[in-house]
């Protein structure tokens, strides 16, 4: 096979499956590693895809943003799948921020029903109403500058208020995840107030269903680290999934 119909086939892979490993490429075309990392590194070049440790993974146009209301109907199973495995690492009594969003708005539902004790902050006057009537909750509810299309208070308010605490957990809901471009948003308000509570925080727990997954927003809230831990649905791609845990990234998919 010439090298050109190599490139067709790796590009027809990756758009059907999203990633492909070295391994899977050597034995489909019977050829040497070298072979198979100078084809990917020639299509990396070309921007078909981006190279990670032991394969590639496709590069996807940038996620369409969309506005929270349409959002909130968008993959609610999926969500629901990632939010039972979110509050498997929350503890009774623990101190948690949490983000606002249409995943933040089925998290806390689930969290409200678990436990019976906990200290919550939030910028989401959506999450802090779920909460309202919970009295063994100690609730501080992030003020500021009120964002109508996302339901959530941002601005210099808010970071100063959440500058003020600290969190042992902060559940963060990014709109794309990719390993070459890291966590990713839309809203600049909100991105500062993401910001802020991950730099208050000893562990940040970022939420995603499988769809945002190697998509890109515009505006980046941070490199992709060991230190972070992703949490996701069973939808997502096998080989996306094996892509992240050979970089070392903590992934968690239900």
């Amino acid at each position: 096979m010439f090298a050109n119909e190599r490139y067709a086939k790796i590009a027809e892979l990756l758009e059907r499956n999203a990633s492909i490993t070295v391994a899977e490429l050597m034995e489909l075309f019977a050829v040497s590693i070298e072979t198979v990392r100078r084809d990917l590194a020639h299509l990396e070049k070309q921007k078909v895809l981006t190279r990670v440790h032991g394969g590639a993974v496709s590069i996807k146009k940038s996620k369409a943003f969309t506005k929270l209301e349409a959002r909130a109907n968008e993959n609610v199973e999926l969500k629901r799948q990632l939010t039972e495995s979110a509050v498997r690492f929350i503890n009774e009594g623990d101190i948690i921020a949490i983000d606002s969003g249409s995943t933040a708005m089925e998290l806390a539902p689930i969290i409200k029903n678990r436990f019976e004790r906990l200290s919550i902050a939030t910028n989401s006057p959506e999450v802090f109403g779920c909460f309202s009537d919970m009295e063994q909750y100690e609730l501080i509810q992030i003020g500021g500058k009120y964002h109508r299309e996302e339901k959530a208070f941002c601005g210099h308010m808010a970071l100063d208020a959440i500058n003020r605490l600290h969190f042992a957990k902060v559940f963060i809901f990014p709109s794309a995840i990719s390993l070459k471009n890291g966590a990713s948003e839309f809203v600049h308000e909100l991105f500062e107030i993401q910001r802020a509570y991950m730099q208050n925080a000893d562990e940040v727990f970022l939420l995603a269903d499988s769809t945002k997954f190697e998509t890109t927003a515009k505006i980046k809230l941070c490199d992709l680290s060991p230190s972070l831990k992703l949490i996701t649905d069973n939808r997502l791609p096998d080989r996306i999934y094996e892509s992240y845990k050979r970089s070392a990234l903590q992934i968690i998919r239900n």
